[in-house]
C-alpha cells in the first residue's frame, strides 16, 4: 500500500549558489566626439551671441573664457597704455576713459559668455535660473563699486595703497548704504563665482535631457 505523500513547502532565501542565474544587463554603446578645438569653440560661441537654449561641452565654454580673457587683458593693455602716454595731459580724465573702453570690451562680450555659460549648465542638467542669480548679484556689486568709487577718482591720484585705502573708507563712510551694498554684493559675488566654476567643471550627461541632445556623448 502506497503512502500518502504530502507536498513538500516551498523554499524562501536559498544560497547564491543555488539562485538561477541572473541575465546580463544591456550596456548602451557610448560615443565620445571629439574635444571642441579653440577656434571652433570661439566660432561656435560668437555665433551664439545670445543664444541661451541646448547645451556646451566643457571644451566650448572654456575655450571662450581663455578667449575672452586674452580679449580683456589685451583691452586692459592698450588702456593702461593710452593712459601712461596722455597722462601728463589729464590723468583724471585719461583714467576715467580707461576704465571705460575696458568696461566696455567686457559688457560687449557678457552676453555671449552668459550664453554660453547658460548652455554649459544646461549641459549638467541644471537650470538657466543659477545664471540669471549670478548676474544680478554681479550687477549689485558692479554698480554699487562704480557709483561709490567715481566720485573720488579726482583724490585716486597716489599709487600709495594705504592712501587709496584711506581713501575708499572715507568714500564708504560717507555712503553707508552703497557701502553695505557693495560689500554683501562682493561676498555674494564670490560664492557665486565659486558655485559656477564647480557646475561649469561637471562632465556632461549622458543622453537627451529637456534641454536638448547631449553634444559629447551618442
Amino acid at each position: 500500500m502506497e503512502q500518502n505523500q504530502q507536498p513538500q513547502p516551498p523554499v524562501f532565501n536559498q544560497p547564491e549558489s543555488q539562485m538561477p542565474p541572473q541575465m546580463p544587463q544591456y550596456q548602451p554603446r557610448v560615443t565620445v566626439r571629439p574635444m571642441m578645438g579653440f577656434l571652433e569653440a570661439i566660432k561656435t560661441c560668437l555665433k551664439k551671441y545670445c543664444d541661451f537654449k541646448g547645451r556646451a561641452r566643457r571644451s566650448e565654454f572654456w575655450w571662450f573664457v581663455l578667449f575672452l580673457a586674452i580679449v580683456y587683458l589685451l583691452g586692459s593693455f592698450v588702456a593702461g597704455f593710452l593712459a601712461s602716454f596722455l597722462g601728463n595731459v589729464m590723468d583724471v580724465e585719461v583714467t576715467k576713459a580707461a576704465m571705460i573702453i575696458v568696461t566696455v570690451i567686457m559688457l560687449c562680450f557678457a552676453l555671449p559668455f552668459l550664453a554660453a555659460l547658460t548652455r554649459r549648465l544646461h549641459d549638467t542638467n541644471r537650470s538657466g535660473f543659477w545664471v540669471a542669480l549670478f548676474t544680478l548679484i554681479a550687477l549689485i556689486y558692479g554698480v554699487s563699486y562704480t557709483v561709490l568709487m567715481w566720485p573720488i577718482m579726482d583724490q585716486m591720484t597716489t599709487t600709495d595703497p594705504f592712501v587709496l585705502a584711506n581713501q575708499m573708507v572715507g568714500a564708504m563712510q560717507e555712503s553707508p548704504m552703497l557701502a553695505t551694498m557693495m560689500s554683501f554684493g562682493g561676498m555674494a559675488f564670490l560664492v557665486m563665482v565659486i558655485i559656477m566654476f564647480v557646475f561649469s567643471l561637471l562632465d556632461s550627461k549622458w543622453g537627451e535631457n529637456k534641454y536638448g541632445p547631449s553634444p559629447k556623448y551618442s
